[in-house]
């Protein structure tokens, strides 16, 4: 289990004050879990390989499980692992959305079927005045997200890369303590 390297504490301070707790929280435990090991590249191919052309895996052997101990990240790495984690979360996390607002909008326009001529002008108007949007309601309030908040966010993905960078840069050459 590795130590949090301090100069990991200000990308999680500005993870929760943007309100991504959840985020901070991954990246925490990210860093306390360490790197677990991945298969081969050879063993991912076979596995394919069977999979395609629908194999029985043949056992060879007694069984056997397989648990490769993580390995910690060491202090020196782990601003930029955490700056290349956050970017990586941030765009599945996007990437995820826009899914998820196509996928409603389908299952309202499918739900919503006209049922005269009258309706395909109505539908059509109502659907350039809204779109659909997702609302998260907790104690801190609603949170809302739209095409157009998504949209937005892609467009800004090359300034917060940018910010990730300069923050490594900067953060890579201070004293740790």
């Amino acid at each position: 289990m590795a130590i949090l390297n301090s100069r990991v504490l200000e990308l999680i301070e500005t993870l929760v004050a943007a309100r991504l707790d959840w985020l901070a929280f991954e990246l925490i435990e990210g860093i306390r879990l360490g790197r677990t090991a991945e298969e081969s590249e050879e063993a991912l191919a076979a596995a394919r390989q069977s999979i395609r052309s629908d194999a029985q895996p043949k056992a060879r052997g007694e069984p056997q499980v397989l648990l490769a101990e993580p390995k910690p990240i060491p202090a020196g790495e782990q601003v930029e692992w955490a700056a290349a984690y956050v970017e990586e979360r941030l765009e599945t996390a996007l990437e995820q959305l826009q899914a998820s607002i196509n996928a409603l909008d389908f299952i309202v326009e499918s739900t919503n079927e006209p049922e005269g001529p009258q309706d395909l002008a109505q539908a059509a108007s109502a659907k350039t005045e809204q779109g659909t949007a997702l609302v998260l309601l907790d104690a801190e309030g609603d949170r809302k997200s739209s095409r157009e908040d998504v949209a937005g966010a892609r467009d800004d993905f090359p300034a917060l890369r940018a910010a990730l960078a300069e923050w490594t840069a900067r953060a890579g050459g201070e004293a740790t303590i």
